[in-house]
């Protein structure tokens, strides 16, 4: 009994002098830390009191005391942990037996975590390749201009492009050299864009872009503009030219009619030889 009632009290000891000045709460105030602490530190010191008190009892100190007057101190003990759990329950504090960590530190590994998860984000919504919108954010925008043009009444327009003879580029020179005819043919699209427009490619050499509050000549415009830069600019890559399909919203028609319209329309582009562009408005009837 005396040798247990030893090993209980320096455990507890223990416990205070090493474990109790170490909880750490992230979210609560510098005295309130300091109170929580002192306050553990005083409950488990008072746990090894009373097995030291039973110890000397037992090994024949103080043996004039009855054994209630042990579990009479050992229960006043527990009882004031007990409270210290509950108060830090009322206030919401969670309490961890960590290494101690300084503010900014925390602070630091919380701005980390915000760049990585603002970097994740960032892969997520742009091909690897040109540096566009990936298909599903496109897609994820046109349904949300829609709506928008279905509530406010202000409609925009879509452009589909698809690159002509792209394969034979790539038979020809190799697949790096059509890599870089994309590239050239995105960055001549995000140069001719407003910041409010948005380009994506949606395939291997299909790209789309979307205009919000854009009418059927002014899209019209934009593709022109991106067929004429994409023939003329000055690089050393294979000549390739790009065709154009338009077609405007109104909020009357879904997204996938939407893009069906424009599709119809590059197809029109395509079959009149490419390198130029067809424009449907939201006005007329699908073919």
């Amino acid at each position: 009994m005396a040798i247990l009632a030893a090993s209980v009290a320096l455990g507890y000891f223990t416990i205070a002098a090493v474990v109790a000045p170490r909880i750490r709460m992230p979210i609560a105030r510098p005295h309130v830390v300091l109170v929580i602490r002192g306050a553990a530190i005083a409950f488990f010191v008072g746990c090894g009191m009373t097995h030291v008190h039973i110890f000397l009892h037992t090994v024949g100190y103080g043996a004039s005391q009855s054994v209630e007057t042990h579990e009479l101190i050992f229960h006043a003990a527990q009882a004031g942990g007990a409270w210290l759990f509950i108060a830090g329950a009322l206030l919401r504090l969670e309490l961890h037996i960590v290494p101690a960590q300084t503010r900014e530190e925390l602070e630091r590994a919380i701005e980390e975590q915000r760049r990585l998860t603002h970097q994740a984000q960032t892969i997520a919504r742009r091909d690897e390749l040109t540096g566009l919108a990936r298909r599903w954010r496109f897609d994820e925008e046109l349904a949300r201009q829609i709506a928008q043009a279905r509530r406010q009444g202000i409609g925009g327009a879509v452009i589909l492009t698809d690159l002509d003879g792209l394969k034979a580029v790539n038979d020809t020179f190799g697949h790096h050299v059509g890599d870089a005819v994309l590239e050239h043919v995105a960055d001549v699209m995000q140069r001719q864009l407003r910041s409010s427009d948005l380009a994506a490619r949606i395939g291997g050499d299909e790209f789309a872009i979307l205009l919000p509050g854009t009418g059927i000549e002014e899209a019209s415009t934009v593709a022109q503009r991106i067929i004429e830069a994409a023939r003329d600019s000055a690089t050393e890559l294979p000549e390739t030219s790009v065709s154009a399909g338009v077609a405007t919203f109104d909020g009357t028609l879904g997204a996938i009619d939407v893009r069906r319209r424009a599709d119809v329309a590059l197809y029109d582009a395509k079959r009149a030889g490419g390198d130029r562009h067809v424009a449907i408005s939201a006005a007329v009837e699908q073919p």
